[in-house]
């Protein structure tokens, strides 16, 4: 049976070609921004794929929010190199004025357009893919993106791997449904009392847990109050884990699991 998979489009995005690499098979449905691709997945479509973070400009703020905002677990990560080219349609390179691409993708490229474009006006996008779909109409248009979305949408690469340096995008699939692994991610926000996140992690330390990443954010309750995204490894179905996470429960004012996969 075919996956129902929302991502985030048009055609040709990277979070499609992510997805393409779990769901071969799948049945796409196209959205326009990552919240609606978690309200998809939330109202009945089986899986979502939405970028997480990105080896140059870090984390991804909305998926980041929707995660804390919405009852979903992590079910898979995939972690994909990131190559990007810049193509028109009929425009040449020496009079290309407007640059368009998704914002993390304009950053990726940022000493590229400067030593090249410095006149080019660069404008975000909801997407690589909106962003080559929007270019044909422009004149004096170029756009960033994959070059498989390039060829999709018949325009002429000018140039290719105009990344800064090399990049990888860590991307998730989110559902209702839980999984199985060896890698875990949680929220949690702690108590305010003094010592309490080296108390928090030394109860990993003290368990040889490794923590592969923590990140915090604000609570966007009031100011000065923080949220940490953490990712450690080991499954929430190993004893051990089990009983770390019962021992660090005691510290948080706030914990959510957001799965094992």
């Amino acid at each position: 049976m075919k996956s129902n998979v929302s991502v985030l489009g048009p055609r040709g995005t990277f979070t499609e070609i992510a997805a393409r690499k779990v769901f071969p098979g799948g049945e796409f449905v196209y959205c326009n921004t990552v919240n609606e691709v978690f309200d998809k997945v939330t109202r009945g479509v089986e899986f979502g794929v939405v970028a997480i973070e990105n080896s140059l400009e870090g984390s991804v703020n909305v998926t980041m929010d929707c995660l804390l905002d919405y009852n979903l677990n992590i079910w898979k990560e995939i972690i994909m190199d990131i190559h990007l080219c810049l193509a028109s349609f009929k425009t040449k390179r020496e009079d290309i004025r407007l640059i368009l691409s998704h914002p993390h993708a304009l950053a990726q490229c940022r000493n590229f357009l400067h030593e090249n474009f410095p006149r080019a006006k660069l404008q975000g996008s909801e997407s690589t893919s909106a962003a080559m779909a929007k270019v044909k109409d422009i004149k004096g248009g170029g756009a960033i993106g994959s070059k498989e979305t390039a060829r999709f949408y018949k325009l002429k690469i000018m140039e290719e791997n105009v990344e800064d340096a090399p990049s990888q995008t860590r991307f998730i699939v989110i559902s209702k449904n839980s999984n199985k692994g060896k890698k875990t991610s949680i929220i949690v926000a702690l108590k305010d009392e003094p010592g309490t996140l080296y108390k928090f992690l030394k109860e990993f330390a003290d368990s040889g847990i490794n923590l592969t990443r923590i990140e915090s954010r604000p609570s966007r309750k009031r100011l000065g109050e923080y949220l940490f995204f953490i990712d450690f490894e080991g499954s929430l179905g190993d004893e051990k884990i089990k009983g770390v996470m019962d021992s660090v429960k005691k510290k948080t004012t706030f914990l959510k699991v957001l799965g094992s996969y």
